[in-house]
């Protein structure tokens, strides 16, 4: 969420049965559409460089709970100066004025969840092209695209001619439900590393472990120990180095001589977006043995607005997908806390 968000609506996420979907994030003009494992999909307007950006987001099956929110300004602006969005908002240059009776208003930050009060407002923009400030006419939102993100997310939740569908309304009253959250198995809890067993197992990996391919001068890597299981180590080592990520390289070692290592390689239940490949690097790596969890945090750029973030579960033999989210438009609008999600389990 961006700026203020937690101020305006707090919906949880309750997820319900079936086999799941297979993960989107697509592109249509000025408009980005991303869809989980359990059909839950966010639309967004682009760029948040402008500071006015709009977000329709839906679960699937009949309990969708629908968001419309329209936010000028993010954590990356902050406070931006000017008029209340209620007033000030134009739609291809004429006054808007819409009913705001079931909103959640703020200044600058306005919202709903209420079902009519979201296809009154749909009616209204779906044709049009952009929405404006009255105050600031370089804060535009460009509407190009929006009509087909919507009907992709009729299409993902099977709402396409029935009488929930945002774009394509039809008679039919039935929709598929939303499909089940794939469940975790809870982490072993193994024995905490001595001090000579961390001191060994790092001196291993600094020295010992095939590390050939990478670029990083061993005394350059930074090396990380962690218990898997009472027999078993995590080992992480930096092996490249760019302006603000690492990849890092994971071995599943034995805690007692002779030590053996095993690479280990972490692979996607989905070929993300762009890609056709599954396996995924280890950038900026880190391991909580507590959780049993593994998370990784690749940025786009710098300021972190894009990018992808990912948790994996230990098992007791592998690492298992817990969730996933990827922002691919760096436009200064998410942090990675809020980059849409692409794979999610039950908590």
């Amino acid at each position: 969420m961006s700026y203020s968000t937690k101020s305006l609506l707090l919906l949880p996420f309750l997820f319900v049965a079936s086999a799941h979907a297979d993960p989107l994030q697509k592109t249509f003009s000025d408009w980005q559409v991303t869809c989980n494992n359990l059909n839950f999909c966010v639309a967004r307007s682009m760029t948040g460089e402008n500071g006015l950006v709009m977000t329709l987001s839906r679960h699937a099956g009949e309990n969708d709970r629908p968001l419309l929110r329209i936010d000028y300004g993010s954590r990356y602006s902050g406070a931006l100066p000017g008029g209340s969005l209620k007033e000030n908002l134009l739609i291809d240059q004429r006054r808007l004025n819409p009913d705001l009776k079931h909103w959640a208003v703020e200044a600058h930050h306005i919202a709903t969840s209420h079902t009519i009060s979201v296809d009154e407002f749909l009616a209204q923009v779906l044709d049009a092209d952009n929405l404006q400030l009255t105050f600031q006419p370089q804060a535009t939102l460009s509407l190009h695209g929006l009509k087909a993100a919507l009907l992709l997310i009729d299409d993902v939740q099977g709402r396409v001619n029935s009488q929930s569908a945002w774009v394509k309304r039809g008679e039919r009253l039935q929709v598929p439900p939303e499909p089940a959250a794939p469940t975790l198995a809870p982490p072993p809890t193994p024995a905490a590393l001595t001090a000579d067993e961390t001191r060994d197992l790092i001196d291993y990996a600094t020295w010992r472990i095939n590390t050939e391919s990478c670029s990083l001068d061993p005394m350059r890597r930074e090396v990380s120990v962690s218990p898997l299981t009472d027999d078993k180590a995590l080992l992480l080592v930096s092996c490249e180095m760019g302006a603000y990520n690492v990849i890092d390289l994971a071995f599943e070692v034995t805690r007692r001589q002779p030590w053996t290592a095993r690479g280990l390689m972490l692979t996607l239940p989905f070929a993300p977006p762009g890609k056709s490949e599954k396996p995924m690097e280890l950038v900026n790596a880190q391991f909580d043995a507590a959780k049993g969890e593994l998370y990784t945090w690749a940025k786009g750029r710098g300021l972190g607005d894009c990018g992808i973030a990912s948790r994996w579960r230990f098992n007791g033999e592998e690492f298992v997908l817990a969730e996933y989210a990827e922002e691919s438009s760096c436009d200064l609008w998410h942090s990675s806390d809020d980059w849409p999600t692409l794979w999610v389990s039950q908590p």
